[in-house]
Formats: C-alpha cells, structure tokens, sequence
C-alpha cells in the first residue's frame, strides 16, 4: 500500500478545475459537477474516503460529519463536500444508505483522480485489490479559495481527519 503523502499545505489555493460528477439531488443519472462555480464564495470542508462502503469509510469516518453538520453549519460552514474515486451511482447510494439526506452535504464522484492528484493526496491500493483511490483527507477552505487547514491520514485509521479534528479548529 503506498501513498502520496501530503501536498496540498495551508495558504494554497484549492484546485476548482477537476472534472468530476455527481448524481443531483433531483434524481437521473451521472451529471457533471461544476466545482469552480459550486465553490465560489464559499466556506465548506472537503472529506475524502478511500472507498464508499469501505468499513473505516462508512463505520468511522463520515457518520460524525454527518452527524455534526448543524455544528459545521453554526460556525460558518456553507457545505460539506465528500469526494471518493468511485463512481456516481456508488456514491448516490452511499449518501442514501448514510441517511445524508441534506443539500449541504455534497457526493462528487473523483472517479479519475483529478481533484486528488491535483491535492496530492492519492492512495495506491492495487495490493488490496482497490487500485487508485483518493487518500483519507479532510480540508478547511475558505471563502477566498484558500485551503486554510489540511486533515491527511498517512495510515488506515481515522486520527486527523476526524469530524472532531476539524470541529476544532474551526
């Protein structure tokens, strides 16, 4: 299992330029997700999971955000957006199995790694069978665009990216 260790630091610029999709809360099937304009202005969190119903994904590290988004929300939070490589179908699912029924909480399919590589926060893996995946993150950005805090995980675990971790230092 190798990783690509941290990149993206405080003070840089957030990458808007990643094709990626998601499936609208309308329904239908996979749509482009327009990051640049869904951003814009904005204050949210990025979350990054290896896998959608990956057990550490779907047990540990994404319920707590979910949980908490009226306390991400209160201190000044516009959004939270979770981003995995797999596919907007998988991720639609996931947000429904997780009971992440609110329009703050965001699913974008990174299924080509664009946004990950961009951040430099990949995952090798192919020995598990898994391939590629984006890393075991979570991001502070802010309304300018600059990535004010970064939550990278170097192990399996959920330590640094925890909903905690990131509560505060908000």
């Amino acid at each position: 299992m190798s990783r690509n260790f941290q990149t993206v630091k405080r003070g840089d610029r957030f990458p808007t330029d990643a094709t990626m999709f998601h499936i609208p809360s309308s329904g239908g099937g996979p749509t482009p997700f327009n990051l640049r304009q869904t951003v814009q202005g904005k204050r949210f969190i990025v979350v990054a999971a290896p896998g959608a119903f990956t057990s550490t994904c779907h047990e540990e590290h994404l319920p707590p955000y979910i949980k908490n988004l009226p306390t991400f929300l209160k201190k000044g939070i516009d959004f939270i957006l979770v981003i995995t490589a797999n596919d907007a179908f998988v991720l639609n699912s996931w947000k429904k199995a997780l009971g992440a029924d609110s329009d703050k909480i965001i699913f974008a399919s990174d299924t080509n790694l664009e946004l990950a590589n961009k951040l430099g926060l990949t995952l090798d893996l192919s020995v598990a069978g898994l391939g590629q995946r984006t890393g075991r993150f979570a991001l502070i950005v802010g309304k300018d665009g600059v990535v004010q805090n970064v939550f990278a995980e170097k192990g399996p675990e959920v330590k640094h990216s925890s909903a905690d971790r990131v509560l505060a230092k908000l």
